[in-house]
């Protein structure tokens, strides 16, 4: 009576469906295969080399070469376009230009002059600033120290922590 509701080569198919899921039950997964492992093993080298870069890149610290200008930052971020936001400062003699030796004491300065608290740069008498508390030096690429208000971490910025 049970072979009469059965579909014609019901066995056959029943030991078709049998030996397919013991054969996908047997089989290693992905990551126990050999491709698997070189993917695993292809991904780590990866990461661990992006991170030795990362960790080189984040501690190269810089010395100050170009004592004739300061970057005075206005805020601790870079502009949308990527460059540094607030003022180069330079001081000029009719000799040429004055070697910058305190560059944080210029800044303060600026930003007590009130440099930073308009938008126009030509405005003959800007209102005075409030001096940010702490200031963090770093190191642009080419050798300029940019101060920066409040501390930070230079990389942050993409710029070289100051070897003194």
């Amino acid at each position: 009576m049970n072979d009469q509701r059965r579909m014609p080569h019901g066995d056959y198919i029943e030991d078709m469906l049998v030996a397919y899921a013991s054969n996908n039950l047997s089989r290693p997964r992905w990551w126990q295969r050999v491709w698997g492992r070189v993917l695993i093993g292809g991904g780590a080298f990866v990461v661990l080399g992006s991170t030795a870069v990362a960790g080189v890149m984040l501690l190269d610290s810089a010395p100050v070469t170009d004592t004739a200008v300061v970057q005075c930052l206005s805020k601790a971020s870079r502009n949308l376009d990527g460059s540094l936001p607030g003022a180069a400062v330079s001081m000029a003699a009719p000799s040429g230009s004055v070697p910058i030796d305190d560059a944080v004491e210029t800044c303060r300065q600026m930003w007590a002059s009130g440099r930073f608290e308009s938008d126009d740069p030509l405005n003959p008498s800007p209102t005075p600033g409030a001096v940010p508390e702490a200031f963090t030096t770093c190191v642009t690429d080419d050798g300029i120290a940019a101060i920066v208000p409040g501390r930070v971490e230079c990389s942050v910025l993409k710029l070289h922590p100051w070897n003194d």
